[in-house]
């Protein structure tokens, strides 16, 4: 029985990761019509009820502790908040092939992290696997295209700053997750991310024209909400749960593969033969990371 809530483990964060490597596609289509902004409040709103709806539906809510209460806000404003801004200015100053590279060390911003709280301790193979995932995803980006045009160091400044944000929530949430359910987990730190998103947002929110805005743009609001948001990050706390935040942190190398190959089969782009050994290189890290101590 444990060994079939491991595989269910893995396969969930697989799915996760599918839903931030699609994320993008959806995302082009709601930025024609939408700004970054008000775009992303609305993806938070529609995360925030989906959380609220399994919350409710689960049966699990349970009376917050004063002491986690400050443990989900620290998760909620460097997890959330913080990459949902660094991020997408980031990209802005320097490139997306100088973000992949950034986005990459996730792994080892979540090592850092664990490091100096003392959280986690790291196997030799898992160490190994994280370096063959992070090769990976620079190959794949290298066969990409490299392309440093733009950059500079307020750019990467904002992308190291978004990663360890990122690296924070990940490494921290394990404490949460292993005493509230999933749901009320994702619940509160949205909930959290979206009042103060809210007010930094709030001129961006009312010019928004809605009578202008099509259903294909909201589509991508609640598909990405819904999915890339909600269910990604229930999924990603889960593996943090039973696999820790080291392991776990390792999928998030996974969705440049499935951002190529969605490229490849609804965009026509070419797949070249540095891509493809890119990714049989992140999956190799991915596996070394994860093997069983049995093994």
């Amino acid at each position: 029985m444990e060994h079939k809530g491991l595989v269910k483990t893995h396969l969930l964060l697989i799915l996760a990761t599918f839903f931030w490597g699609i994320t993008p596609l959806f995302v082009k289509l709601s930025l024609r019509e939408i700004d970054v902004f008000p775009f992303t409040f609305f993806r938070l709103v529609t995360a925030l009820v989906t959380a609220g709806i399994l919350t409710g539906a689960s049966g699990t809510w349970k009376r917050i502790e004063k002491n986690d209460l400050k443990l989900f806000i620290l998760v909620g404003l460097f997890g959330f908040f913080v990459f949902q801004f660094a991020f997408p200015f980031g990209v802005k100053y320097t490139s997306v092939s100088v973000a992949a590279i950034i986005m990459a060390t996730l792994p080892v911003n979540v090592i850092v992290v664990n490091f100096f709280t003392r959280s986690e301790r790291i196997s030799g193979h898992t160490a190994a696997g994280l370096i063959l995932s992070v090769a990976g995803v620079v190959v794949i980006t290298l066969g990409s295209g490299f392309s440093a045009e733009g950059t500079y160091f307020k750019g990467v400044i904002l992308l190291f700053t978004a990663e360890m944000g990122f690296a924070f929530y990940t490494a921290r949430s394990k404490l949460l997750v292993g005493k509230y359910s999933l749901y009320q987990s994702m619940f509160v730190v949205i909930l959290i991310t979206t009042i103060l998103l809210f007010f930094f947002t709030l001129k961006d929110i009312s010019s928004v024209p809605f009578q202008d805005i099509s259903l294909t743009a909201w589509s991508g609001v609640f598909i990405t909400g819904i999915f890339g948001l909600c269910l990604g990050n229930i999924f990603w706390y889960k593996g943090i749960h039973h696999l820790g935040s080291t392991r776990t942190s390792v999928y998030a190398n996974l969705p440049p593969l499935f951002g190529i190959a969605s490229g490849f089969i609804f965009l026509d782009e070419s797949l070249t033969i540095i891509q493809a050994a890119g990714a049989v290189i992140i999956a190799a890290g991915v596996i070394l990371a994860n093997r069983s101590k049995k093994a």
